[in-house]
């Protein structure tokens, strides 16, 4: 891997984070908007069933299926033959439906607490399901892409059926009593056209792009054809840890809902509640941080060697992933200890500076958060979200997003990095946190009521952060590894006494708008300090920026 390489992966990765940042911003807000059309006319008890029980069903089915496939996405430069990689990547249908039928009889019928009264209930679990099935029939053309770094072609696809899906909302606000009927019309359309697009993109390409976008010129050759082996050992065994650590992940990321699905701590209209704060609370922090998060696991797994450390030494494992077989010409020749230095080098440098950068974010999200959290909840929902836990509960929240994006971070660079062996191991670690998340939540959960579910989050994620921070100190052997949590006491004390202002004004100003403009007064104000202060974070982010420019001006230049 020659610094060039670094270089044009860098350039893609950064093309990417921007690209799926403002799709993303786009499509969260058009979410926003059209949810608080709704919500003040259907059921919140429908709000629950829909948006926790069978999102639940469809993001289960999605996750389990398709994203170890996502994290074992080879480097072009190392795969040993791409049929042996188009063979293993269709096995995400039988995973689909393997999912499917574990998940759609329990969504049905298992603990349904009179769901299944509704109307449309059933009709809808069954849409959920087969609009999780139909997108992955996508999955090939999906992973194909990444493997070329053609980012935007999954991005533009993704935001295009994005769109076109969310019309469905308007019948709903239309036919409230069919709502889940129609939330579940929406999935389907979504999963169509997301599905369709990719291939009819892929057809009307000629066979000299489709060969350097997807690595195939035609359906047929993406195609499952008997091979010898049927697909590469190593790769395969990869997978399948990442599947097994990725049943442990999804309990630890969304183990709230499944108890709470599951078992009925409590009512339907509390967990859509608890849903509207979820995504509110994430409106733009955790759309950031999840794209952010993406893009440095991919920078991660192309230009750093998964390693294993044998007396405290950093040695090669690429070699185990993938052996390029003998009759094959190599298409990039290993780099030398001095390149993998600065390769080595340069990634640090993007961690420190990335986790930084959502650190930041997530002061200022905290600081503003926690005080307009009741402006923000009278804005969106009216008395239906500010009477009640809503308001503390948004609070908390703001507090869990500093959890989530550390998290994020940390866990992205542990996962691309780490030996195989490793993997195995942080998979039973993740084992034993789940388990005990699911204790301490229920106990939470039954002590503190809907605002247990936030605290036992901010837990889980402190044991994930601390596990993943020492995987990092040991890989950069110590060196700076606290630089991105040290701030000047003179910019953590204006943080803190911004927020004790912004608490105060509501008391101060009768008038919400007054209140509002008193807090983007502040806000302005910290952000101008922020500028100063993280200058040469601020330059960094700009030199990604102008060599993705150079990027493409070579790119046309050709």
């Amino acid at each position: 891997m020659s610094p060039s390489y670094e270089n044009s992966v860098l350039s893609a990765i950064g093309a990417r984070t921007i690209l799926n940042l403002i799709c993303k911003l786009f499509f969260r807000f058009l979410h926003f908007f059209l949810n608080a059309l709704i919500l003040r006319q259907i059921d919140g008890n429908i709000l629950g069933i829909a948006n926790v029980r069978l999102q639940l069903l469809y993001t289960t089915i999605l996750f389990l299926s398709r994203e170890a496939f996502r994290r074992t996405v080879p480097k072009l430069n190392t795969i040993r033959s791409i049929q042996h990689y188009i063979n293993l990547i269709w096995a995400v249908l039988p995973a689909g439906l393997l999912m499917t039928f574990i998940w759609l009889p329990i969504t049905l019928y298992y603990k349904t607490d009179s769901a299944d009264k509704y109307p449309f209930y059933h009709q809808a679990c069954v849409y959920y399901a087969l609009a999780a099935f139909i997108e992955l029939l996508s999955e090939p053309l999906y992973l194909l892409a990444t493997v070329t770094l053609n980012y935007q072609i999954n991005i533009y696809i993704e935001m295009f059926a994005s769109t076109l899906g969310k019309f469905a909302f308007r019948e709903i606000q239309l036919h409230p009593e069919s709502a889940l009927y129609y939330y579940g019309l929406g999935y389907i359309i979504y999963a169509l056209l997301i599905t369709s697009t990719y291939y009819l993109y892929f057809l009307t390409r000629t066979k000299k792009t489709r060969q350097g976008l997807f690595l195939v010129t035609s359906l047929q050759d993406l195609m499952i054809k008997p091979t010898s082996p049927f697909v590469d050992s190593s790769v395969w065994n990869e997978t399948i840890t990442f599947f097994k650590q990725g049943v442990w992940m999804k309990i630890l990321t969304e183990g709230e809902r499944y108890v709470m699905s599951l078992f009925n701590l409590i009512s339907y209209k509390d967990q859509g509640v608890f849903d509207i704060i979820n995504n509110l609370g994430s409106l733009l922090p955790r759309l950031i941080f999840s794209t952010l998060e993406e893009s440095a696991y991919a920078y991660f797994r192309q230009t750093l060697s998964r390693t294993e450390t044998v007396n405290d030494q950093h040695v090669r494992d690429d070699e185990m992933l993938v052996h390029p077989r003998n009759d094959e010409p190599t298409i990039a020749s290993s780099p030398t200890s001095t390149e993998q230095q600065t390769i080595k080098q340069n990634a640090f440098t993007f961690y420190n500076y990335l986790l930084r950068c959502v650190i930041i974010i997530s002061f200022i999200v905290i600081i503003f958060g926690m005080p307009y959290s009741r402006f923000l909840l009278n804005l969106y929902g009216g008395s239906t979200l500010t009477e009640g836990p809503g308001p503390l509960l948004l609070r908390l929240y703001c507090i869990y997003i500093l959890f989530l994006a550390v998290n994020g971070i940390t866990e992205a660079f542990s996962q691309a990095t780490m030996s195989i062996e490793e993997l195995e191991t942080y998979k039973n670690r993740i084992a034993m946190f789940a388990i005990v998340y699911l204790g301490v939540f229920y106990i939470l959960i039954q002590l503190l009521g809907v605002h247990g579910i936030i605290i036992a989050n901010c837990l889980n994620m402190s044991a994930r952060i601390i596990t993943n921070s020492f995987h990092i100190y040991r890989y950069f052997r110590g060196n700076q590894w606290s630089k991105p949590f040290q701030f000047s006491l003179q910019y953590l004390f204006i943080l803190c006494f911004t927020s004790f202002l912004c608490f105060y004004s509501e008391r101060w100003f009768s008038n919400s708008l007054l209140h509002f403009g008193f807090g983007s007064i502040l806000g302005l104000g910290i952000l101008f300090l922020t500028w100063r202060e993280e200058r040469e974070m601020i330059h960094y982010i700009n030199c990604i920026r102008r060599l993705n420019r150079e990027q493409k001006n070579s790119k046309k230049a050709e």
